[in-house]
């Protein structure tokens, strides 16, 4: 199946962090497009039934730090498992993200820092400063920063979020190869195959 490959997350998903660079880089074993779709969290949960970490019951939170540091060991990422700015509001930074993808830039690299930001480096991705730094570092134009405050970004994010309400996204990351679907970054193995196929 040819792709794209259509990938939603949120910036400070340690999951989605922890599947980015594999999906980059299955995309182009596959000589396919992927295409990154920053979405709100609020909006995926309130549409499938999820809740923030703090409100899950006791049980599920401390699964959740146990499949963190197994994963985090297999996949050789290490993690703060309870970083600094960890929840935080990652609207400006999937703004800022959306707004390089606006100009036709690839934003893989200015992803993956900013949410190596919050897992690897513990700083704040809700503050300008930090993001950019995260430009800079990825030789992008600072003047995304102001692009991620107009209207027009402020819809596309908005217009994420309803397309992963409307395509059931219920967590993240999710993929999709056509009109499949793939929930975490555990199915990666799949998305693989269905483009293989």
């Amino acid at each position: 199946m040819s792709g794209p490959i259509i990938h939603y997350f949120f910036v400070q998903s340690p999951w989605s962090f922890f599947g980015f660079r594999r999906a980059v880089d299955i995309a182009k074993k596959n000589g396919v497009e992927i295409i990154h779709k920053p979405c709100r969290a609020a909006d995926v949960w309130q549409h499938g039934g999820g809740v923030p970490v703090s409100k899950r019951p006791k049980p599920r939170q401390d699964y959740r730090l146990v499949e963190l540091k197994r994963w985090s060991k297999h996949l050789k990422i290490p993690i703060h498992l309870h970083p600094a700015h960890f929840p935080i509001d990652e609207t400006f930074a999937a703004r800022t993200i959306i707004a390089v993808q606006e100009d036709g830039k690839d934003v893989t690299g200015l992803t993956d820092t900013l949410m190596g930001d919050v897992w690897l480096r513990e700083r704040d991705i809700s503050d300008p400063n930090t993001v950019r730094e995260a430009l800079v570092s990825n030789h992008l134009s600072v003047e995304y920063l102001e692009y991620a405050d107009m209207p027009h970004t402020a819809q596309i994010y908005d217009e994420n979020s309803q397309s992963a309400r409307e395509r059931n996204v219920f967590g993240v990351p999710t993929y999709f190869v056509g009109d499949e679907m793939f929930w975490g970054q555990d199915r990666l193995a799949f998305v693989d195959m269905a483009l293989r196929t």
